[in-house]
């Protein structure tokens, strides 16, 4: 993938040895040997990255978003009905979680695993790489995959972008290892990735056009100034020369001396084995994606209040009547043509203000997380393209069509957002580890060098940097991923994600959901009314008559179902018993004849009738935006004298 053409063998690297040479019977060699190879070094690394994205996964309050795509997936596995919309995105996650929620539990540890667990292999993609990188190169690569905070903090967090990152990524990688092997397996592995990543999230299609953006890009740039060429006209025809020969089978060309005349008899059957390749390639990836898109149990009318039925066909009616699989196909193609169209539509909204002010706003709060949070990554992916560009005598295209793709997604992301936040930076740093393992290579040959050389002032400067890089990374992934991973002063942290942890009380709900006991488990209340009445804030639907109606299932119905995320999550994994009260009478009297376990009110909200629960319950308030949303828990004695109770029990003899 050299700027001089895709049929040269200049793109390959110097290969380091991997000391591989060795007596076989030696086994301690062997495995001193194998230790040192490239796999065996990126599969270490892989492996520290598994490590940091699983530690202490499941200890942070679950954000929003999180809760409300982990509420219908419980809602899912309890009903067997789903369809795919865009506001939840992609269904990769839905399916996946869907599968282990009945074996493991739900709970915010298992909500994230699979993310965490796929985009650990997010190192090994170095691999794929292996013919254009030095193994230096694909080292640092490796690294900055496995330990980058951004990268790291949203692998510990269930969106799907570190997904739609990871496949993505990966496919690109399969394509450019067809590219050196002509090997079609690596096609059907990228139709395979792909597909998984189209399901992930919409904006799996931003990363084919920057593939394409990027290739027209070095395209452009082999053809204005070809090295071996008279002309870029005349580079373009022997390139369209050298894939007709591939087609026939390696026929002679003109080009290279032979006739041109005639048809090699391989031309048809090599022709033929492409487009039938092609064919199973598109097929597969249609298949799979049909697999993920298609809508089970009720569909879409399952998922509304009361549910529905449909006459829509369903995924398992076609598998088990597959003369209906015509009509799944085309009834589920309209449907996600149609989410499709609708992402795209809020793609940009600005609201009320200019598109033009949105824009310079995310894009500095881009910039500034890039600057922050991942400033080893993106200054040395800076340093390595341009010496890339301009410091070789034929730049790799590999590097180039990474730093194009990346520094492209850092101008286009802020463009194409409704709600920024720091997970849209990870789709600019995944492919800018490629120039950004270039860059750090670079210090690491200056050091080899002034080593070499007894260099004792560059040597010194040259590890210098390198632990500064090291430090400063190791720095923020403890203190943004680690300590502070709820901070509203880590710019990681999206506003929805609650500054405090109520996991006691979360928990009190839990042991009160398992328990039989008089009452509801949960009781939420607002009483504020007129001008006190806050539609952003209260927690209860302001007409009792509105209690029951809902065009989608939102349970709590008699609740203001947004505004109290993330509990609904927390009331669906426990199973919880919850009710709504709308003025002070209401709770006191439910105090009488069986008190609820645990009653949420708005801290700002002057009707609670504090007095009479303070009798009976204790409280703590919690933030549960990153700011400016506090609730106040009540958790009875009761509840609490269980806890004690069952503590002593777990203690004792």
């Amino acid at each position: 993938m050299h700027s001089s053409g895709p049929d040269t063998d200049s793109e390959r690297p110097p290969q380091e040895t991997d000391g591989e040479a060795g007596d076989p019977g030696d086994d301690g060699r062997s495995l001193r040997t194998l230790a040192t190879t490239t796999v065996g070094l990126v599969l270490a690394v892989a492996a520290v990255g598994l490590v940091l994205r699983l530690a202490f996964l499941g200890d942070r309050i679950a954000h929003w978003d999180e809760a409300r795509v982990g509420y219908w997936i419980t809602y899912y596995v309890e009903t067997g009905s789903f369809a795919y919309r865009r506001i939840i995105h992609g269904p990769f996650i839905q399916h996946v979680n869907g599968w282990l929620f009945p074996l493991v539990g739900a709970n915010d540890f298992t909500m994230r695993l699979p993310v965490a667990l796929i985009s650990a292999t997010l190192p090994l993609s170095a691999l794929l790489f292996r013919e254009h990188l030095r193994r230096v190169e694909l080292l640092a690569m490796a690294l900055f995959l496995a330990v980058n905070p951004v990268v790291l903090y949203y692998s510990r967090f269930m969106r799907s972008d570190l997904l739609v990152a990871t496949f993505m990524f990966f496919a690109l990688g399969a394509l450019v290892r067809f590219y050196d092997t002509r090997r079609w397996r690596y096609v059907y592995a990228a139709g395979v990735l792909m597909a998984c990543g189209f399901a992930s999230k919409e904006n799996a299609i931003l990363y084919v056009l920057t593939w394409l953006g990027a290739v027209g890009l070095l395209a452009d740039q082999a053809l204005y100034r070809p090295r071996n060429d008279a002309s870029g006209s005349a580079l373009l025809l022997a390139k369209l020369r050298a894939l007709a020969g591939r087609v026939r089978g390696g026929a002679p060309t003109a080009a290279n001396g032979g006739s041109s005349s005639g048809r090699s008899p391989g031309w048809c059957s090599r022709g033929g084995r492409i487009l039938l390749h092609l064919v199973g390639v598109a097929a597969v990836f249609l298949a799979l994606s049909l697999f993920f898109y298609a809508p089970r149990g009720a569909g879409e009318a399952g998922l509304y209040h009361p549910p529905g039925t449909t006459e829509q066909v369903m995924l398992w009616q076609a598998v088990g009547d597959p003369a209906q699989l015509p009509t799944l196909l085309e009834e589920t193609w309209a449907h996600v043509r149609f989410e499709y169209g609708e992402w795209f539509g809020q793609a940009g909204e600005s609201g009320e203000e200019s598109i033009a002010s949105t824009y310079v706003e995310y894009l500095g709060r881009f910039v500034r997380v890039m600057g922050l949070k991942a400033a080893p990554l993106t200054v040395l992916s800076v340093v390595g393209f341009a010496a890339e560009r301009y410091g070789r005598a034929e730049s790799r295209n590999l590097v180039m069509l990474a730093g194009y793709c990346g520094f492209v997604s850092v101008l286009g992301y802020p463009l194409g957002t409704d709600v920024f936040g720091a997970w849209l930076v990870v789709h600019a740093l995944v492919p800018l580890s490629i120039p950004a393992a270039v860059g750090l290579a670079r210090i690491v040959d200056w050091a080899r060098g002034a080593f070499v050389a007894d260099d004792a002032v560059g040597l010194t400067t040259a590890a210098a940097v390198l632990l500064l890089v090291g430090g400063a990374t190791a720095g923020v992934v403890t203190n943004s991923v680690y300590l502070n991973d709820q901070s509203e002063d880590n710019y990681l942290v999206q506003y929805a994600q609650p500054g405090d942890s109520p996991r006691a009380e979360l928990e009190a709900i839990d042991r009160a959901a398992g328990d039989d006991r008089p009452g509801p488990d949960v009781l939420l209340f607002y009483g504020e009314e007129g001008d006190r009445w806050d539609d952003d804030e209260a927690l209860v639907e302001r007409d009792r008559a509105g209690w029951n109606r809902s065009k989608f299932n939102y349970r709590p119905l008699c609740s203001k179902w947004f505004n109290a995320l993330p509990l609904p999550w927390y009331f669906a994994t426990s199973d919880a018993d919850v009710d709504c009260a709308r003025t002070p009478g209401n709770v006191t009297d439910r105090l009488d004849d069986g008190p609820p376990a645990v009653v949420v009110t708005v801290a700002s909200d002057r009707t609670t009738p504090e007095a009479a629960l303070r009798d009976a319950y204790s409280s703590e308030t919690y933030e549960m935006r990153a700011y400016g949303t506090r609730m106040t828990f009540w958790v009875h004695d009761s509840v609490e004298r269980d806890r004690e109770v069952r503590s002593v029990r777990r203690v004792g003899p």
